[in-house]
């Protein structure tokens, strides 16, 4: 070896630059999960009852594609089964003006418009989706269930019988049926049918409550509550909580219903009925200024139509009873409880103590 080559070569060993050393290949590149991949994730998520998980799921695939209508009915879903109806509202007039024509976003979009009480609007867009696919089973139980709620019941069942007809394993035609039965007050007939919704998808905490409602409908209590814990088994959910809560309340288990809507309220502190459920419950645990301070705001929240004389009575007693009485805030709550039940007579002894000071 020459001398040249040989100066070279020791260089080259004590130097060792890096085109010379064995370098790591690249990391892989993850490459992005697409649409498809949250679509996937999400219905196996709702199949194994983890809607938190679909949620996020189809949050996900709706960032990747946002002008693709299925995401957005497919959360309105998700949020109608919590009862959160004006979130679900939200996604689904973005849906139908994505996918004008898409009936499933136009079904979803007339169920989202009957829970709020928009019966005609409702009626418009169910008809359009079924202009477009006339043996569609869900629109023909969307239309089962406006029928139902504005007292057309024969022509309700009519079409749930077509929808049941089609796919005997439609669990919206199945749970409307059970909602027909129910609202015509049929519950041993709803219990029926709700039981034949839940063999048909049993992780829905929803069809776990309305099948609870039918039992409190009898004053079965014990069955109610199992039933309620069943649906928060399910899926724990402020309005399974609530439902399980208020029913332990009625039923006279006081200290396990404060303590379980407390939970609920921890999941939703914006939801008024779930607020005004534990103000009451407070209140029977002679909770006073816990209670009104609940009350107050629970009633901010809610709607007129459903502020009760339960509610009023109990907010206007909790402020006469806490230390220091506060009759100013109590008086008016007061009143308005007589103007729902004319000469109640706790509101009117709420009354007279404070006039006496």
């Amino acid at each position: 070896m020459s001398g040249l080559v040989l100066l070279l070569a020791v260089y080259l060993y004590v130097q060792r630059p890096d085109w010379l050393v064995r370098q790591p290949p690249p990391p892989a590149t993850t490459p992005t999960p697409s649409a498809l991949f949250w679509q996937t994730k999400a219905e196996a998520h709702i199949a194994a009852g983890n809607f938190n998980e679909a949620a996020s799921a189809l949050e996900r695939m709706a960032e990747l594609e946002p002008e693709y209508a299925y995401p957005l009915v497919a959360l309105a879903g998700l949020h109608l089964m919590a009862r959160r109806v004006e979130e679900a509202h939200a996604l689904t007039q973005k849906a139908v003006r994505l996918e004008p024509k898409n009936v499933d976003a136009l079904a979803m979009h007339a169920r989202v418009l009957d829970w709020r009480g928009n019966y005609e609007s409702a009626s418009d867009f169910a008809f359009q989706a079924l202009e477009l696919e006339p043996d569609n089973p869900d629109v023909l139980a969307v239309l089962g269930e406006i029928y139902s709620d504005v007292g057309s019941y024969a022509v309700a069942l009519d079409y749930l019988e077509e929808a049941l007809a089609i796919d005997p394993a439609n669990v919206m035609a199945r749970r409307n049926l059970g909602y027909l039965y129910e609202i015509q007050r049929e519950h041993e007939n709803a219990i029926v049918e709700y039981r034949r919704a839940i063999e048909l998808a049993p992780n829905r905490p929803d069809l776990f409550i309305e099948l609870g409602r039918q039992y409190e409908r009898l004053e079965e209590w014990e069955l109610a509550i199992e039933t309620y814990e069943e649906a928060v088994a399910a899926g724990e959910t402020a309005f399974a909580l609530d439902a399980l809560g208020w029913t332990l309340w009625k039923s006279g288990d006081h200290l396990q219903a404060l303590r379980i809507l407390r939970r609920a309220a921890e999941m939703e502190p914006e939801n008024g009925l779930v607020l005004a459920h534990l103000g009451m419950a407070y209140y029977r645990r002679l909770n006073y200024e816990s209670a009104s301070e609940t009350l107050e705001k629970a009633l901010e929240l809610l709607d007129e139509d459903e502020i009760n004389a339960q509610f009023t009575l109990t907010l206007g007693l909790s402020h006469v009873y806490k230390k220091p009485q506060e009759c100013d805030r109590a008086v008016p709550w007061l009143n308005k409880t007589l103007e729902f039940a004319p000469g109640l007579s706790s509101a009117l002894h709420g009354l007279r103590r404070c006039s006496t000071g």
